[in-house]
C-alpha cells in the first residue's frame, strides 16, 4: 500500500537525472511494488499554426493497476480528433509500438523522439527536438526542500520526479480520403514535452494551472497547484544566449465561459528569485474536455491551444487548466 513506501527516503536520496530517466523507472526495484496512484507519463505537444495544425499526446503507465493509457489530440482547419486507448500490461513493452496507431520512438534520450500517429483521414509523423536544454524541477527546488515547505502528506497526492524541455517539431502531415493521400502539410512548429514519474492522485488536486508557452527565443513554462492547505507552484523561462529565471510565485486571473469552468483568456504574474515581475497573459484558440471520473468524484482538465502575449510578443503554446470536485 502506499502508506507503507517511505516516499521520503525516497525522493531525498533519488540519483541524478541521467539518459536513462527517459524510459520507464523500475519501482518494483526502489519499493517491492507499484504504490497506489502510481503514474508515469510522457506528454508532447506542437503548435503549427500557419498550418493549422494542434498536437498534443500523452502516455502514461498506471502499473499498480496493471494499465497503460494513450491520448492523442489533433486538431486540423479546427476540426478536432481525440482519441484514446487504455491496454492491459503487466510489464514495459522491449518497444514503443504496443499501440496500432500511435508509436513512440526515443531517438536520443533528453533531445529527440520520433511520433507517428496513423488515422483514418490522416497521418502524422514528426520528429520532437530539444530547443533549450531539459530542465529538471527536482534541481530547481530539492525533494528536500520541498518535504520541509509543503510536509510529508504532500507526497501522497503529487510525488513526482518531473523534468521538462521546451521543443520543435517537423514533420508531415497527410490528410487522406477514401484510403488515399490528396494533401501533404510540412509540419514546423514549436512545442513542449514532459517525462514525470510518481504518485498523482488527481481526485484529491483541488485545481492547477499548467502553461507552456513558445515565443520566437523564449520559453515560459510553470505550474501552481491548489491541494488542501498547500500551493505548490515553480517555473522556468528558458531565453536563447541566457541563463534560465527561475519563477517563484504565479499569481492567476482567469476569465471562462458561462460555465464558470471553461477558460476563454488568462493573465499570469509572474514573479523570480529576484523579484522581478513579467506579465504573460493568454487567449484560448481551442479548448479539449477530459473528464476524469473515479470513485471519490470527478476531476476536469481544459487542454486549451492559446494565443500567448508577454513584453509585446506574441507567441502560442498550451494552457491547461484542472479542477476536481469530491464527492
Amino acid at each position: 500500500m502506499t502508506e507503507d513506501i517511505n516516499f521520503k527516503e525516497f525522493f531525498e536520496n533519488r540519483d541524478a537525472l541521467s539518459d536513462k530517466d527517459e524510459y520507464m523507472h523500475d519501482f518494483i526495484k526502489d519499493f517491492g511494488q507499484f504504490p497506489r496512484h502510481h503514474n508515469e507519463s510522457w506528454y508532447f505537444n506542437f503548435i503549427d499554426r500557419p498550418n493549422n495544425v494542434y498536437f498534443v499526446t500523452r502516455l502514461s503507465f498506471h502499473m499498480d493497476t496493471k494499465k497503460s493509457r494513450i491520448l492523442c489530440i489533433t486538431i486540423i482547419d479546427g476540426e478536432k480528433n481525440i482519441y484514446f486507448n487504455e491496454i492491459p500490461l503487466d510489464k514495459m513493452p522491449e518497444n514503443w509500438e504496443f499501440d496500432k496507431k500511435v508509436k513512440y520512438y526515443c531517438i536520443k534520450p533528453m533531445n529527440q523522439w520520433n511520433i507517428k500517429f496513423e488515422e483514418k483521414k490522416f497521418s502524422l509523423d514528426v520528429t520532437i527536438k530539444g530547443r533549450f536544454p531539459v530542465s529538471n524541477f527536482g534541481d530547481i527546488e530539492s525533494p528536500s526542500a520541498i518535504i520541509k515547505k509543503y510536509g510529508e502528506d504532500y507526497l501522497k497526492v503529487a510525488a513526482q520526479e518531473h523534468y521538462e524541455q521546451p521543443t520543435i517539431a517537423t514533420g508531415t502531415l497527410e490528410l487522406k480520403k477514401g484510403g488515399k493521400v490528396y494533401e501533404t502539410r510540412n509540419i514546423k512548429g514549436l512545442g513542449h514535452r514532459d517525462h514525470s514519474w510518481g504518485i498523482r492522485n488527481w481526485v484529491e488536486i483541488d485545481d492547477w494551472n499548467w502553461v507552456s508557452a513558445q515565443f520566437e527565443d523564449m520559453t515560459i513554462n510553470c505550474y501552481k497547484v491548489h491541494l488542501p492547505g498547500i500551493t505548490p507552484q515553480m517555473g522556468v523561462i528558458y531565453s536563447k544566449g541566457k541563463d534560465n529565471v527561475i519563477i517563484e510565485n504565479i499569481e492567476v486571473a482567469t476569465k471562462t465561459e458561462e460555465d464558470g469552468k471553461t477558460p476563454v483568456s488568462s493573465t499570469f504574474v509572474l514573479t523570480d528569485k529576484k523579484g522581478n515581475k513579467k506579465t504573460l497573459e493568454s487567449k484560448t484558440i481551442s479548448s479539449v474536455y477530459l473528464p476524469l471520473p473515479s470513485k471519490k468524484g470527478l476531476t476536469e482538465i481544459f487542454e486549451q491551444v492559446v494565443i500567448f502575449t508577454c513584453d509585446g510578443k506574441e507567441g502560442d503554446g498550451i494552457s491547461e487548466y484542472l479542477i476536481s470536485t469530491r464527492d
